[in-house]
């Protein structure tokens, strides 16, 4: 799974399906979850339309029962739609020579229980990587501009056994979101820095390779660390044609800030000359506020890819003592109060007046995390689910969000 270190460092619909203002829902007390602090958190939550809320979950270590027991626990949740690492160096180990023995019991165990995955494309093997050290923060360095093309053929591989129409010899749900790669405008993903210029040809490469297969599938854009549409500036000024390599945009808008602590999810910054005036929120260097995913979408719209839909791939909170960390109980509501803004102000109304009366359009929200997982002092401990496998108070909060 993705790690979350960076944050603190620094921070089953398909594409495009219309959401209408009737799949939106207030919870009452009906739902029969008004219990204790969940309880209170489920109060002031707003139920999403089917298909709306997904979860991200570990891959590894890849073996059978314990893929069993993480979608099936997502599934008795309600959820059908999870987000999970998809590793090109354990299926190339060669260039040219896959292995799908992991990615085959992967999507068979998926089918079996009844979810749809959609798999982040990264994590390069070694032959594709620049012969450096990773450096302090980077858990995976950005691959040789030489093995762009083996990851696009890698992706069409992909899309030939597991998509549509695909050959696999084991059953399978077929997948139609593919993500590639994660956070590039994070060292600790594309290091030793982000290169958006590398980043756009890698891009237009994959896009290239996919194009006869674009009827059949999605490709969503890299999850961006936070709401930055500075870089997002940047790959469109590296291929003034960038909208077309993505149908999806794909965010993580953590609202953390090392100094303050964890903002409000309606919390925003002051304008910024030019930038105000053309509509978008706040200070562009300043991307980590939740409201901010609307100047994506204002990003988009003005350099002619208006509409896109936009998924907020991760997004969660971790418990822990330690600095910007939670306790159970916040965690909870948190993630009520972070989801209701979400629906409430970035799905399909108008997000404001004059340049902001168009919708963010987010129509999609895939929560960080089913399971904590392994970092040291709790920074992993993003989880629903407990290390030990018990549940949280947010557990019941997110069951009480899906209709």
């Amino acid at each position: 799974m993705t790690k979350r270190s960076a944050l603190i460092s620094a921070s089953t619909g398909g594409a495009g399906d219309a959401l209408d203002r009737r799949d939106f829902v207030r919870l009452g007390t009906a739902s029969g979850l008004i219990l204790g602090p969940a309880g209170r958190a489920l109060a002031s939550a707003v139920k999403a339309p089917a298909g709306f809320i997904g979860i991200n979950a570990l891959w590894i270590p890849g073996e059978e029962a314990v893929l069993r027991d993480r979608f099936t626990r997502a599934k008795a949740l309600g959820l059908t739609n999870v987000r999970m690492d998809w590793e090109w160096r354990l299926a190339e180990p060669r260039p040219g020579k896959y292995d799908w023995m992991a990615l085959d019991r992967l999507v068979r165990v998926a089918h079996e229980v009844g979810i749809s995955l959609l798999p982040i494309v990264h994590y390069a093997p070694d032959w594709a990587l620049p012969p450096i050290a990773k450096g302090s923060g980077v858990s995976e360095l950005g691959p040789t501009t030489q093995a762009f093309d083996a990851l696009a053929q890698f992706m069409v591989a992909c899309v030939k056994r597991y998509g549509l129409g695909g050959d696999s010899p084991v059953p399978f749900n077929p997948i139609i979101h593919w993500q590639v790669w994660n956070e590039p405008n994070n060292k600790d993903f594309w290091g030793p820095a982000p290169e958006p210029a590398r980043f756009a040809v890698l891009a237009r490469r994959v896009a290239t390779a996919l194009a006869p297969y674009r009827d059949r599938i999605k490709i969503v854009h890299a999850g961006l660390s936070k709401a930055d549409h500075v870089f997002l500036w940047q790959l469109w000024e590296a291929d003034r044609q960038y909208g077309d390599t993505f149908d999806i945009m794909a965010v993580h808008p953590y609202f953390f800030d090392w100094w303050k602590g964890i903002r409000r999810p309606d919390e925003m910054d002051a304008d910024v000359g030019e930038d105000g005036k053309l509509g978008f929120l706040g200070d562009k260097y300043k991307p980590n506020y939740l409201g901010k995913v609307f100047n994506l979408q204002l990003f988009m719209t003005l350099r002619g890819a208006a509409g896109k839909p936009i998924w907020i791939t991760e997004i969660g909170f971790f418990v822990s003592r330690k600095w910007l960390g939670v306790n159970d109980d916040q965690q909870a509501q948190l993630m009520a109060d972070t989801m209701s803004y979400i629906i409430r102000k970035l799905t399909i109304e108008p997000f404001g007046d004059g340049q902001r009366a168009l919708p963010a359009n987010v129509q999609r929200v895939y929560w960080f995390a089913l399971d904590d997982y392994a970092l040291p002092d709790g920074y992993g401990n993003f989880g629903i689910y407990r290390m030990d496998r018990t549940p949280r108070p947010s557990r019941q909060v997110l069951q009480g969000l899906i209709p």
